[in-house]
């Protein structure tokens, strides 16, 4: 009978093919999904407690790791080669657990390792043909000292605290008698000993390795072991179910390793992500190894692909292909047009430059929520339309906006279900359809034949025209459509030029285009604008004009009219930044350096305030003045020539020792253009720093278009820059000419971007150079004035920068044994928005309450991640938070009861709102608090009925001192009648 290689012996198998978890150095492909497991504890406090969920697991050694995505999960196995720092992607279980494991090969070595070369004399005993590696012997003298000292060792120093040993059955290919294999299982348990006595908390998962548990069971964190149902023959490059005869002996052994030594049993599975239904095979494979008490994990072989167990990812990422044609990729149409829209649908979206990298290959799906291109007329790329084609095929979504980028053919076209049509007849183009609900969104559509793509719908195809133009020869043209693969929409019809303006219009309605174009899921999105119900209001300042004279009696420095008139007397939280060459005595104005310093010191020692830099010689144009071309773009500051760590760490240096004792400066604000080439981002992000500024949000009445609202930020080279979410006076007093009242209209700016959508927080940011002028101050007031009135939670710059950052690495995925949404947000983002007319999930795990805003329910998260899913039938209403102004945390829930802990950044009171289906009395701190008729303007929810139709009872409180000017942490307590 033929047999298979299995750990812990020979099992009798109908197929001689090897089946393990393969070395990454056989994966080409570029991208991969990996599907998890939930691990969510539960919340309440006073129900009995659910058992435990096991741990979610990941597998993914190919390059360029998505570690965004693998922070949905407990445990993410990577090839550590492909990780500098494990320890900046690993995160504390009270932000939802998850930790990096190192893929490390126990029982063969590739020739491609780095210390191949220096393996010990004998030490190798044949190869595994499969996978080109060869096999060692683990009783070999000098290897096990060799592998914790050449292998383990230098992991460790770089923040490795988890791994996977893999291979650990190999020895069965040289060792063919008792004697041997149990000598290699001797030297096995050696060196898992030696281990866990040099690293006591280091970890251990192991594949297979099933003879040794009854030695090493108490050193292992979890065992795995592939092909239970479904399995990869590497040689072959082939998939193939797993024979009945060896899957009864790896549910055996899975079942020992689970119940009689209390481990995480794994089973990983393979299906070819090629294959017609391959992700229902997936899913079902899933869920027959679910069934049988295994946490199922299912790929492709190569763990290239999309992989489905128990938690499912669902993509929140998008590849957006421009070509920035030299220029940084902020100026971009990608960039500039869609940035936001795509920010709001919930998604994350990585710059792809046609000009300067080649596209990715492989399986791109499950990775991306879809593929979205914007070309410029005119533009070609040869490799575009194919690649585009592949992963149409394979089922990731593609919209195309403005031009093609590729110079159609029809059979290119033809599996895309479009046709070429002849160049339109001289003369005027006729619309002869369009859909009225994307299409004349703020422009009508105006037909152009000299930009007209002469393409049209397939007859037959499964598409729907959006726009359809004809000529007088009755020739037809599809401008835009929503296909089977996706959509596009053609200039002119994405934005149109304002006839003698400097900015554009939409004609297509971007939001609803890209949502059905990418056939986006209803899932609750993270969000950056609104915290507990309310919208945030911020303030930051840069140190331009902290030494310039103010144009009023006694002519006092601006920034001491700025630090009474605004930050003493309104009293909001405040990021303030100063420009290092500006105050010191070794910068340009040495003879006020001391008077300067001194205000500085006030400001800085206010609780309401938080330090900032904004750098050391103020570069003008970033990218200009890092070629270091003499001062013409920056400061003229004696003898400097520009350096980055002095910029940046100098700086706040210099800062910080202009502060209190029990402050530190954190946050860097760009200067000049704002526009910092992503080696400037890098010197900031690796020195722990956060930044803030450019994108440039100047929508008002007169230019009226979201094409004037820039996304939440950019990512350069893999380091992310978070953009303003509004613009300073600058921009509306004309680069500073006047009209010096012009900063008012910002009050335009925060109106639109707040409804009909809310697409931004409040942020009053301006220059110190604004306090210098009477226009420019009284401007301020009303700004300021505005702002108090609105009813807000107040955020400090860092805390925002921090709520974007949570952004781009939240994660979303889907329980498949209890059909929640998983979700991790990260430690600071505590709010998801939800489609108005969607309904209100049950109060699980995470959720504090909901509020109703514009065209949005928002839900107030009490921590790092939830569990969202429908109400329970039957179930009883429970009392929830309908608004807070801070932050909520450490919330409990038990029958009429609801505990949290309320963080409000000075603000003086503490405001709530609690919804209940009864009475309800809360105490804060112990103490009990009277229900208030809420002010004018104080509260969101007065004039609308609760959230939730089951509740009959909303109470408003207030509690605190209106003086406080501290960041408060109140403990509420509430308790509601039967």
């Amino acid at each position: 009978m033929p047999y298979r290689f299995s750990a812990g012996g020979l099992s009798p198998a109908a197929s001689g093919w090897i089946v393990r978890l393969p070395n990454f150095f056989l994966n080409r492909l570029w991208q991969t999904f990996v599907v998890m497991l939930g691990c969510l504890p539960g919340l309440a406090h006073s129900q009995p407690q659910p058992r435990p969920r096991p741990p979610s697991v990941a597998f993914y050694y190919g390059a360029q790791p998505p570690l965004a995505d693998l922070k949905a999960f407990d445990i993410a196995v990577v090839e550590p080669d492909f990780v500098p720092d494990p320890r900046a992607h690993a995160r504390a279980p009270a932000d939802g657990a998850h930790e990096l494991y190192a893929y490390v090969s126990l029982g063969e070595v590739h020739p491609t390792r780095s210390y191949y070369a220096s393996l010990p004399a004998g030490s190798l005993r044949g190869s595994n043909a499969a996978w080109g590696s060869r096999v060692i012997d683990q009783a070999a003298p000098g290897w096990q000292a060799f592998f914790l000292d050449t292998v383990i060792a230098p992991l460790w120093q770089r923040g490795w605290r988890g791994f996977f040993l893999d291979t650990l059955d190999s020895y069965q290919l040289f060792a063919d008698t008792d004697d041997a294999r149990r000598a290699q299982q001797a030297a096995m348990v050696a060196i898992l000993r030696e281990f866990k006595r040099r690293y006591p908390d280091g970890k251990l998962m192991l594949n297979r390795g099933f003879e040794l548990l009854p030695q090493v069971a108490p050193l292992v964190s979890a065992v795995a072991a592939e092909s239970l149902y479904q399995g990869y023959d590497a040689a072959a490059n082939a998939y193939r179910p797993v024979p009945q005869a060896d899957r009864d002996w790896l549910s055996d052994r899975l079942r020992e390793a689970r119940d009689r030594y209390h481990l995480p049993a794994i089973a990983i599975d393979y299906v070819d992500p090629a294959a017609p239904g391959a992700r229902e095979l997936a899913r079902a494979t899933a869920a027959r190894i679910r069934a049988d008490g295994f946490i199922p994990w299912v790929a492709d072989g190569g763990l290239g692909s999309l992989g489905v167990g128990t938690l499912e990812l669902l993509p929140r990422t998008v590849l957006v292909l421009v070509n920035g044609a030299g220029n940084d990729l902020h100026l971009s149409e990608g960039q500039r047009f869609l940035g936001i829209q795509l920010n709001h649908l919930g998604l994350r979206y990585e710059l792809l430059d046609l000009a300067t990298t080649p596209l990715p290959e492989g399986v791109l799906a499950g990775r991306y929520a879809g593929v979205v291109s914007w070309m410029r007329s005119g533009e070609r790329h040869p490799a575009l339309g194919p690649w585009l084609a592949r992963r149409a095929a394979e089922g990731v979504r593609v919209a195309m906006f403005n031009a093609l980028g590729f110079t159609p053919d029809q059979a290119l076209l033809q599996p895309l279900g479009l046709q070429m049509q002849p160049p339109p007849a001289p003369g005027r183009l006729q619309i002869q359809s369009r859909d009225s609900g994307l299409v004349g969104f703020e422009a009508e559509p105006l037909p152009d034949r000299s930009a007209l793509s002469p393409l049209r719908l397939a007859d037959g195809a499964p598409a729907r025209s959006l726009l359809r133009l004809a000529d007088s020869r009755g020739n037809s043209y599809d401008a835009a459509a929503i296909t089977a693969w996706g959509g596009y929409v053609l200039a002119p019809f994405a934005i149109q030029e304002v006839p003698g303006a400097d900015f554009q219009h939409w004609v297509v309605q971007p939001l609803a285009f890209l949502r059905e174009a990418l056939a986006l899921p209803a899932l609750p999105v993270p969000d950056v604008t609104t915290e507990g119900g309310r919208r945030m209001l911020m303030v930051h300042v840069d140190g331009d004009g902290f030494a310039s004279r103010a144009e009023v009696p006694g002519t006092p420095y601006a920034s001491e009219i700025m630090e009474k008139q605004f930050i003493d007397r309104y009293r909001l939280p405040s990021t303030v930044s100063v420009i290092e060459g500006e105050l010191s005595a070794s910068g340009l104005y040495p003879q006020a350096s001391a008077a300067l310093e001194a205000i500085a010191r006030r400001i800085y020692a206010q609780p309401q305030v938080e330090a900032a830099s904004h750098s050391y010689s103020h570069p003008f144009n970033w990218a200009a003045a890092m070629k270091d071309t003499g001062p013409a773009n920056r400061l003229k500051l004696p003898g400097y020539t520009l350096d980055l760590t002095r910029e940046v760490q100098g700086s706040m240096a210099y800062i910080n020792g202009l502060l209190p004792a029990g402050k530190t400066a954190s946050v860097f604000l760009w200067s000049g253009d704002c526009v910092p080439p992503a080696a400037a981002i890098a010197e900031t992000a690796r020195h722990g720093y956060l930044n803030l500024n450019g994108g440039d949000t100047t929508i008002t009445r007169s230019r009226n278009s979201w094409t004037e609202i820039a996304s939440q930020g950019i990512r350069k080279g893999g380091w992310y820059q978070v953009y303003a979410p509004h613009q300073n006076e600058n921009v509306y007093t004309n680069d500073w000419t006047g009209p010096f009242y012009g900063f008012e209209r910002v009050i335009e700016t925060f109106e639109l971007t707040g409804a009909p959508h809310r697409f931004k927080p409040i942020d009053i940011y301006y220059h110190v150079y604004s306090a210098s002028k009477p226009a420019s101050i009284a401007a301020l007031h009303r700004i300021y004035q505005w702002a108090v009135a609105q009813p807000t939670t107040r955020v400090f710059g860092s805390q925002y920068i921090r709520k974007v950052m949570d952004f781009e690495s939240a994660t979303i995925a889907r329980d498949h044994a209890t059909g929640e949404l998983v979700v991790r947000t990260g430690a600071d983002l505590r709010t998801l928005r939800l489609p108005a007319a969607a309904p209100l999930p049950g109060l699980g795990e995470g959720i504090a309450g909901f509020t109703p805003g514009p065209a949005a329910t928002y839900l107030t998260l009490s921590g790092a991640q939830a569990r969202i899913g429908p109400a329970a039938a039957g179930a009883a209403p429970q009392v929830y938070v309908a608004e807070a102004n801070g932050a909520i945390s450490e919330l409990r829930r038990g029958p009429g009861e609801l505990q949290f802990t309320l963080t409000v950044n000075g603000a003086g009171l503490g405001l709530l709102a609690l919804a209940s289906p009864a009475a309800c009395s809360l105490s804060i701190d112990g103490k009990p608090v009277t229900p208030v008729r809420p002010g004018a303007g104080r509260f969101t929810t007065t004039a609308q009925a609760p959230s939730d139709k089951r509740m009959n009872n909303t109470s408003y409180y207030e509690f605190g001192s209106p003086s406080s000017l501290q960041t408060t942490r109140y403990l509420a307590r509430v308790r509601c009648a039967a």
